[in-house]
């Protein structure tokens, strides 16, 4: 699946506005109250939760349903979040990734705040 970046951004905003181990189904159905499709919301939580910006886990059953535990935020996420919670920041990080021809990542982003603004 294609990681939806909007939504990456929008969980990690949502997530941040909760408070300690958050309940995962409200991360989810906030970030879908926003246009986001579930598909989305969910695999950008995994994503957040994979690449360590989020402390929980996510996990999969058989049939491919995923499910999480969320506790918080981490260094790194808190970093991330003050970089992309503005939508100027934001927007210069995605228009550097794409000037610069690099794919964007969750690594590729956080690689590019710290950059323009560490």
């Amino acid at each position: 699946m294609k990681l939806n970046y909007e939504a990456l951004r929008q969980v990690m905003l949502t997530v941040q506005d909760k408070s300690l181990n958050p309940n995962p189904i409200e991360i989810v159905n906030d970030v879908t109250e926003k246009g986001f499709t579930q598909s989305d919301a969910s695999y950008a939580l995994k994503q957040a939760i994979d690449s360590k910006l989020i402390d929980g886990k996510a996990e999969a059953d058989l049939s491919g349903m995923l499910y999480f535990v969320v506790q918080d935020i981490t260094p790194d996420g808190h970093k991330f979040i003050d970089s992309i919670s503005a939508e100027e920041p934001w927007a210069k990080v995605k228009q550097v990734l794409k000037e610069e021809g690099i794919p964007t990542t969750i690594p590729s982003i956080s690689r590019t705040i710290a950059k323009l603004f560490f």
